[in-house]
């Protein structure tokens, strides 16, 4: 149950962090219609915490094209099942400016014929951005499946403004073993 909630404002709008004692448990990204999410999920009327307001000013800072660190954050994964923990905690492993196929990912987590589970994991992220789903990619490139707010032109403009290069919709990829 969420305890805490802070919001943010960015260029695309009004997005807030929610946590209950354990850590952060969720991330309403800037949109539209986020503010019907929080009036319906209660944030609205839930105080700011010391972890919700740092985690909403690294949420703003990121939005700005600075570059953030969240794998320090406290997160609340009481709302995932073991395997759902272990392809978001690969997920979050990638690093800032660089991408995974959905195969690497459900390998990474132990699972490496579980790439379609990776993607029904994502879709339900709690926790954009700390979690960087937008980091997945098909195995030859080509951005797929963003539910989150914008869509996959939001995913691109988010790879890209990590640095992460493009040829034409496709990722730019470089490394082996992606």
């Amino acid at each position: 149950m969420m305890k805490y909630a802070s919001f943010f404002e960015t260029g695309q709008g009004r997005g807030a962090v929610a946590a209950t004692e354990k850590g952060i448990c969720r991330v309403y990204l800037p949109d539209e219609d986020v503010e019907q999410l929080f009036a319906l999920d209660g944030l609205d009327r839930l105080p700011p915490s010391a972890l919700t307001e740092q985690v909403s000013v690294m949420l703003k800072q990121y939005f700005k094209g600075k570059r953030q660190s969240f794998d320090l954050v406290a997160l609340d994964y009481t709302v995932s099942g073991d395997f759902r923990r272990r392809i978001l905690e690969s997920i979050r492993s990638i690093p800032f400016g660089e991408v995974k196929s959905y195969g690497k990912v459900a390998a990474d987590a132990g699972s490496p014929n579980a790439a379609r589970a990776v993607g029904g994991a994502m879709a339900s992220n709690p926790l954009p951005i700390i979690i960087p789903c937008h980091r997945v990619v098909a195995g030859n490139g080509r951005l797929t499946g963003y539910t989150a707010p914008g869509g996959l032109l939001q995913k691109k403009l988010i790879l890209q403004m990590e640095g992460v290069e493009f040829k034409g919709e496709i990722v730019d990829l470089k490394k082996d073993g992606y």
